[in-house]
């Protein structure tokens, strides 16, 4: 499932780091499809995943779910609301048989006075800024499918060269603000073109080459 942010705190760090980072934390294993948390929930703490996934979204009104992220492993979610704010502003889910370390925030501030950590968490900060701010303009400018394109040569960098990537149609249609009909559309288009190939909940670029080709053109036109 296609993850908007793809830093990972975990990598980093030193060995060393990652150890001392590790006996702070409360570890906790979830099931898949366990609620870690639920939007509005007081628990303000910080989470990163060791193994499986969490699935960050907002459940609406009509009952819909709307794709906020998908957090892969070694990476960290939720350390905002350390600084601003004590309520969460997403349902968070495990995808998967999940691990997670959790640090309060008395936890947290003791993680603030290692300055490698320091040094990660703001790297990771400052780039999730800049792909926010790189997303915000795609979302105005750029055709749908262009934007889709740009989602999945970001995937495929991330995963290699031929792995699949799991996806959901309904959060890719999130993401990119359109309906799933729309979404599968511009997905069947990429694949009679030969650029990806899909299958039940996955798909992966078959020419990223080309793919990029395509998207140059289409921006351009």
């Amino acid at each position: 499932m296609p993850a908007v942010a793809d830093e990972v705190l975990l990598d980093l760090l030193s060995p060393g780091a990652r150890k001392w980072l590790a006996s702070q934390g409360q570890r906790k294993s979830y099931d898949d499809g366990t609620l870690i948390h639920n939007r509005g929930d007081t628990d303000a703490a910080m989470g990163i995943v060791i193994s499986g996934q969490v699935r960050l979204f907002q459940l609406r009104p009509n009952g819909s779910q709307t794709f906020v992220s998908m957090i892969r492993v070694g990476a960290h979610y939720g350390d905002i609301l350390l600084f601003y704010g004590n309520q969460r502003t997403h349902n968070a889910m495990a995808i998967g048989p999940t691990v997670v370390d959790h640090y309060s925030p008395a936890a947290f501030a003791k993680l603030l006075e290692n300055a490698e950590i320091v040094q990660a968490l703001y790297k990771i900060s400052a780039i999730r800024l800049g792909r926010a701010m790189a997303m915000s303009d795609d979302l105005r400018v750029l055709p749908r499918d262009a934007h889709l394109a740009k989602i999945l040569l970001n995937q495929w960098r991330q995963r290699g060269k031929n792995d699949w990537i799991a996806a959901v149609q309904e959060d890719l249609a999130g993401m990119i603000g359109v309906t799933t009909m729309t979404l599968s559309k511009s997905l069947t288009r990429m694949r009679d073109e030969g650029l990806i190939e899909t299958g039940y909940r996955k798909m992966r670029v078959l020419d990223p080459d080309a793919l990029r080709a395509w998207l140059k053109n289409r921006i351009a036109g």
